[in-house]
């Protein structure tokens, strides 16, 4: 059974929201190059220090995970969307998940980002005065759980940012359950340790001259008050995390062509 498109996107189930079931791509992300040697330098400055890594064996052990994707009947598609490497290493194992955001990874992504574009800015938002610290927790059908324990010795992986193109947050989640496993590659619905990695290495990612970028919703991650959802957008040249409500009335979620979540592949070091 096809369960991706030709650009990368997953094909709807009979049950999810999506704002169209072809999407527009109005909202676009132009696939970055990949400099291994740069991407693993800027996760050295910004994010953690590794020291058990070269750019080669990064490089090396990225492609042969993307090319377990390749060879894959029912995942091959899914490569077709941009896709962006990335290493990470929690070294605070157990640490609360909000706590980690607000300490390590929005500070990571305002020094890289800050780094490459000067001029621009990198500002945090959180709606109603909701709070990170104690509130975040994993979707149980994320699969973000066994990314979570194997980065605390160590993870390469590559982000595919547009998989979950124009679903609802909740169909999103509701899609780990029903994706295949695949032997000898990980997978998970994309979170704040991933892709807080992918935009450290890769911080032009969503800063785009010729087109509107998507919104990232970090969606494996559930805050306590479950109206609200996790964010990274662009705003021309600037970048912004925001923890805002997902509700257009008191029982309706927002359902938008410009909300994208995220595939995750990842293997350990």
């Amino acid at each position: 059974m096809k369960l991706f498109d030709e650009h990368g996107r997953r094909l709807p189930s009979v049950n999810d929201r999506v704002f169209r079931e072809e999407p527009s791509f109005y909202y676009k992300i132009n696939q970055p190059n990949f400099d291994f040697n740069l991407i693993l330098e800027r996760t050295k400055k910004n994010l953690m220090v590794i020291d058990n890594l070269s750019a080669a064996d990064f490089e090396s052990k990225a492609n042969l995970l993307l090319e377990k994707l390749k060879t894959n009947e029912e995942f091959s598609l899914l490569t077709n969307g941009v896709h962006i490497p990335f290493i990470y290493r929690n070294t605070s194992k157990g640490v609360d998940l909000g706590k980690n955001l607000e300490e390590t990874i929005l500070p990571a992504l305002k020094k890289s980002f800050t780094e490459k574009f000067p001029e621009a800015h990198f500002k945090a938002v959180l709606q109603s005065n909701s709070e990170l610290q104690g509130n975040i927790k994993v979707h149980p059908e994320s699969r973000y759980d066994q990314f979570l324990d194997d980065s605390s010795e160590g993870v390469i992986g590559w982000f595919f940012p547009q998989a979950f193109q124009e679903f609802d947050i909740d169909s999103q989640r509701n899609q780990m359950s029903k994706l295949p496993e695949i032997n000898d590659v990980k997978m998970c619905l994309s979170g704040g340790m991933d892709i807080g990695a992918a935009v450290v290495g890769s911080p032009e990612l969503l800063i785009n001259k010729d087109y509107y970028s998507p919104i990232l919703c970090m969606s494996s991650f559930v805050h306590r008050d479950e109206r609200l959802v996790l964010l990274l957008k662009a705003y021309g040249p600037h970048l912004e995390f925001w923890c805002m409500t997902q509700m257009l009335s008191k029982t309706t979620k927002q359902v938008s062509e410009q909300w994208a979540g995220g595939i995750t592949i990842f293997s350990k070091f």
